[in-house]
């Protein structure tokens, strides 16, 4: 039979199509429809009692689409895809559980439940890829253009092959639109029969052999002139995903795959890209399978914003492209709790400087540390570091208080905020030493016995507290056990002086010094020193002048008595004398009337 009287099985397809559209149907007639579907591709759908329903994928295989494809007269089955490939179809199911052995003319006459008896919905409807014409050297939509005719596979030359044919080969193989016709054998050497040559389509043929062309198996080429073509379903819209899905935590280690659909599964060792939005980042990888899975560890803030995959092939030199949906990294920050410290330990002293450090483990650096005061007020710090220390200089009382630690950082217009750490408390206190006194006398009226310090009595004398304690302003106390009255005086220098001009009985007792000093609006007093007692003594100097000025008076009262009385004697014997000489006749010398 001549090649122009010879009719192809697809254009029996072709003819069983168009008659299944137009003639009424027969109980047990098939048909190939749906989104998407060919003459030799589509939802499988029975007809029956009047009524279209389709078939549950409960069990459908290779061997059951085989039996389809060869009732359809598109004699190879390519694949039996399953779960509504198609599109779900509406209304009636007929046929549920099919087994067919492959060698069936027709598919009711495969094993099945029944007309009508299924467990299933048309989300589970069956379907075939079957056809007359194949793609071969590459992928199920690119590929060596083959075309089975007279139960042989034979190619096609690219003589005048041209976009219109590739585009008829597309579309009847459901591939969408063609993207390139290739020549020159770029997907390799067929061999054996070369069934067409010089193919001119118009492009709106249902299939290549409809075309026109020299007949088949006329032609003057060889293998290295077949011819191929690039269909745009070999560029499947990549799925996207990430793991884990939900918001990421800083730090944490995050994937992202891209896939494409096993049915569209390439061997053209395809890319897949990986790109982030209003961004240059971009991570390319060539794969061997349908994915392929994009690490990023340890991830900050700089991962952060919308990736993309894009899916992409070279054929004849010309890269194609699609691109999947988007995803979205948002980068949380799960921020420890710091720990806090101070130095020194325990109770600080009055104007002592004082440093309270704050730590936190994490690798989020470049935040800002916060120390809370219990009276409300904060510091801030910004560190490079994972540490912080506040110095606190010459505290004070209204540094009391407790203290606590907090970490924040800001990303993305997004403050994040560690918990507080514990309290540290800040006591400040002021020791006073016991003071020191001491008692001099300038004019040397002073002498130190067992009883105390003497003092003359008319000499001056000072007292002077002392102390070795380092604070603004005080006063010392100079405390007198003899009297309710106690001098005061103002701390120069950390001592002060304290006179007396002339020591008087009314200075004797005991004498103490006591320090105090007044810090924001708090007063502290120091011990007593030890009590020094004075002892006031008479000058001897006016008491002996006093004793030799009486004595002298004495003797010069003596020694008038003793001249009053020489001096009445003799005069007693000047008068004896007279008148011994003038006595009468008859009187003794020394008789005395």
């Amino acid at each position: 039979m001549g090649s122009k009287q010879q009719i192809n099985l697809h254009h029996l397809a072709m003819v069983y199509f168009l008659l299944s559209s137009t003639l009424p149907a027969a109980d047990g007639q098939i048909r190939l429809t749906g989104s998407g579907s060919t003459p030799c591709s589509g939802r499988v759908e029975v007809y029956y009692n009047n009524t279209w329903g389709t078939v549950c994928d409960d069990g459908w295989d290779s061997d059951d689409a085989k039996v389809v494809c060869r009732e359809l007269g598109c004699d190879t089955a390519m694949s039996a895809p399953q779960s509504t490939y198609f599109g779900e179809g509406t209304g009636q199911i007929w046929l549920d559980d099919v087994d067919c052995l492959g060698n069936e003319r027709s598919l009711t006459q495969c094993k099945h439940r029944g007309f009508g008896t299924h467990n299933c919905g048309h989300g589970e409807d069956a379907g075939v890829f079957c056809s007359g014409v194949r793609l071969a050297g590459s992928t199920l939509c690119s590929g060596r253009v083959e075309i089975y005719y007279n139960n042989i596979w034979g190619t096609v030359c690219d003589d005048g092959w041209d976009l219109n044919d590739a585009e008829v080969v597309c579309r009847e193989l459901g591939c969408g639109t063609a993207m390139n016709a290739t020549e020159s054998a770029h997907f390799g050497e067929g061999t054996g029969q070369i069934w067409l040559d010089n193919v001119a389509c118009s492009g709106s043929e249902r299939s290549v052999t409809l075309c026109q062309h020299t007949g088949f198996g006329t032609h003057n080429c060889g293998h290295g002139e077949d011819a191929g073509v690039v269909c745009s379903a070999l560029l499947p819209k990549p799925n996207i995903s990430m793991n884990p899905a939900a918001e990421v935590t800083w730090g944490q280690n995050v994937s992202i795959t891209c896939s494409v659909s096993t049915q569209t599964q390439q061997i053209l060792s395809p890319t897949f890209i990986l790109k982030k939005a209003s961004s240059s980042v971009e991570k390319t990888q060539t794969s061997s399978t349908n994915f392929v899975t994009f690490n990023m560890p340890e991830v900050n803030f700089d991962n952060e914003g919308s990736y993309q995959c894009q899916y992409k092939i070279t054929v004849a030199g010309q890269d194609f492209t699609s691109s999947s949906d988007s995803v979205s990294l948002s980068v949380t920050v799960s921020l420890p709790t710091p720990s806090i410290s101070m130095n020194p330990v325990g109770e600080v002293t009055w104007g002592q400087d004082v440093g309270i450090t704050c730590l936190i483990s994490t690798q989020v650096l470049g935040g800002t540390f916060i120390l809370q005061h219990s009276s409300g007020s904060s510091r801030k710090t910004e560190t490079r570091t994972n540490s912080a220390t506040f110095n606190i200089v010459q505290v004070d009382f209204h540094n009391e208080g407790s203290y606590q630690c907090q970490y924040q950082t800001r990303s993305s217009s997004q403050d994040f905020i560690s918990p507080q750490s514990n309290f540290v408390r800040l006591s400040v206190s002021v020791p006073l030493q016991q003071p020191n006194i001491s008692l001099t006398s300038p004019n040397r009226g002073l002498v130190w016995g067992p009883e105390g310090a003497q003092i003359t009595r008319g000499f001056s004398f000072v007292f002077t507290c002392s102390t070795s304690s380092h604070y603004p302003g005080g006063v010392f106390h100079l405390i007198f056990s003899g009297s309710n009255l106690t001098n005061t005086e103002p701390v120069v220098n950390q001592s002060a002086s304290f006179s007396f001009p002339v020591a008087e009985y009314e200075h004797r007792g005991n004498y103490s010094c006591v320090y105090e000093v007044t810090l924001s609006s708090r007063r502290f007093t120091s011990t007593q020193t030890a009590p020094v007692s004075v002892v006031i003594k008479m000058h001897l100097l006016p008491l002996v002048s006093s004793v030799a000025a009486g004595g002298l008076l004495l003797l010069l009262l003596v020694l008038v008595v003793v001249y009053l009385v020489c001096k009445r004697r003799r005069r007693a014997e000047h008068t004896g004398a007279v008148v011994q000489t003038q006595l009468p006749k008859g009187m003794h010398k020394g008789v005395t009337i």
